[in-house]
């Protein structure tokens, strides 16, 4: 498997991600620089994914459009989705930095929209076209792992603010925190239901490919859950810079556990 195709998976379900986590904070003012500062990073990470499209594919998958129009086609990974999202991602980072709020949650919505579109692009590497249920099962899992290192990463970097601008409002930090844990108790319930019922996952995760699964539960359940219960306790007690802290080591954590369960993906087809 070619390291580029993980790097290509793992990028562009991120700065999807990162847009999402912005939904529940999108309103409030204490939030509006670090919704900014993560509409960057979203172009960064879709652009970037994006321009690994190509290094990607190999000779592997001669029945993926190569060349610039791959960019254009309905076809293949829609690396073209990529590109849009990235545009979408610069366009609401000048309308909120142009106080055209509204306009600015329009078009985050409407960049999402598009960014979903590449979501289910990076799942038709396995081949979708007669297992619907797979292919929805598989759209979520990425779906879900890009929206939980995404959204950690997001709530990191909001707590920098709480940093370097003093008086903030918590309430931005605590829903970044609950939507955090909402999402991660979604991903380890949808991993332990592909265990339970997708046909073969048990033997192939648990038995076959037990250092890779035993390595993403470790640092992409385990690990994020303690350190996410530790920030509840020191937001509760006004400690930021604690939570912050905590926080940083718990995106460390949860990208080598999400690019772990990338790697089982590609690799078995089966989403971890």
């Amino acid at each position: 498997m070619r390291l580029s195709l993980v790097f290509y998976v793992f990028l562009a379900r991120m700065a999807v991600g990162a847009l999402i986590a912005l939904i529940p904070v999108w309103r409030l003012r204490a939030a509006e620089r670090h919704l900014r500062f993560e509409c960057v990073l979203a172009f960064v990470l879709a652009a970037g994914a994006a321009a690994l499209y190509l290094p990607a594919l190999g000779p592997e998958r001669p029945d993926l459009p190569r060349g610039a129009g791959a960019y254009l086609s309905l076809e293949g990974l829609l690396p073209g989705a990529l590109v849009l999202f990235a545009a979408g991602c610069l366009g609401v980072n000048f309308l909120f930095g142009t106080f055209r709020r509204r306009a600015g949650r329009a078009l985050l919505g409407a960049t999402v929209l598009v960014g979903l579109v590449a979501v289910y692009g990076t799942v038709r590497i396995h081949g979708l076209a007669g297992a619907p249920g797979a292919g929805a099962v598989l759209f979520l899992s990425g779906l879900l792992g890009g929206l939980l290192m995404a959204s950690i990463n997001d709530a990191m970097v909001l707590g920098h603010f709480y940093l370097m601008i003093k008086g903030l409002p918590l309430e931005a930090l605590r829903r970044a925190g609950l939507f955090v844990f909402a999402v991660l108790v979604a991903r380890i319930v949808c991993f332990g239901l592909v265990l339970a019922f997708w046909d073969g996952a048990y033997e192939v995760l648990v038995e076959r490919e037990l250092i890779w699964t035993a390595w993403r539960v470790a640092f992409g359940f385990l690990g994020p859950l303690v350190l996410l219960l530790m920030v509840k306790d020191t937001v509760r007690l006004k400690h930021t810079q604690a939570a912050t802290g905590l926080l940083y080591v718990a995106v460390g954590f949860a990208l080598m556990g999400e690019l772990a369960a990338t790697y089982l993906e590609l690799a078995t087809g089966i989403p971890a």
